[in-house]
């Protein structure tokens, strides 16, 4: 039996990883399966040591971790491709969004394998969140040589935090809460900060001020100070 995963349908995606560095538990002698190689092209299921990643064999846990070069993101899917015939060696695997490098990873827990059955080695996992760090992580794998990494590409869609649009070149609204907005559309994640909008009122997911602004601010944000007098 084969697991299916759910695939979460975005219009605007922008995959990250050209936008970070990975790193991974270990190594096969030789440097062979560096981590590196799962956010690097081609995008594909087949195997090689110079374009897969591989930890080395062990009873240890392994894992394959990717940090984002620019902070934090709002993640709305991770994309994994693993090796092609070996969906045994990821069974039991977690995914994991956090905002440590921590192992064992602590934060929001994305996706578990379930039991019975192998994952699928193509996987697309909807893990809306914000983070740091995405780790792949495995305690279980294969009986005989033990816990494995063979990823061979990752992609982690969404943007940038306070960005949103196809590219990530939209600004979110000031008004968003701690400025974060869904990537797809710019929406308010947390709902709107009011303080600059007359009787407090905005609306939750654009951030627009409902009843105008409170003195001394225009626009329909509600950010510009004597717009007109500038």
């Amino acid at each position: 039996m084969i697991h299916t995963t759910l695939t979460l349908i975005v219009i605007a995606q922008h995959n990250l990883t050209p936008y970070g560095t990975a790193t991974q538990s270990s190594w096969l002698d030789g440097g062979h399966g560096h981590a590196r190689f799962a956010i690097q092209p081609p995008i594909s299921n087949a195997f090689s040591m110079t374009i897969c990643t591989h930890t080395a064999l062990s009873d240890q846990p392994a894992w394959w971790m990717f940090q984002f070069s620019f902070g934090s993101a709002l993640i709305t899917e991770i994309q994994l491709y693993y090796r092609h015939g070996a969906a045994y060696r990821m069974d039991g695997f977690k995914l994991y969004v956090t905002n440590t490098s921590t192992i064992p990873p602590d934060g929001y827990l994305c996706y578990e394998d379930p039991d019975p059955g192998l994952p699928n080695i193509t996987q697309t996992i909807p893990c809306f969140q914000f983070g740091k760090y995405v780790i792949y992580y495995d305690t279980k794998g294969d009986i005989e040589y033990g816990p494995l990494v063979e990823l061979c590409y990752v992609a982690i869609y969404g943007c940038p935090r306070g960005m949103w649009g196809p590219s990530c070149t939209e600004t979110c609204s000031s008004l968003c809460v701690s400025q974060h907005c869904h990537p797809e559309n710019g929406s308010c994640v947390y709902g709107c900060d009011p303080q600059q909008c007359l009787n407090t009122k905005c609306e939750i997911y654009t951030g627009a001020c409902t009843k105008g602004c409170a003195t001394g601010w225009e626009g329909q944000y509600c950010l510009c100070i004597r717009c007109r007098s500038a």
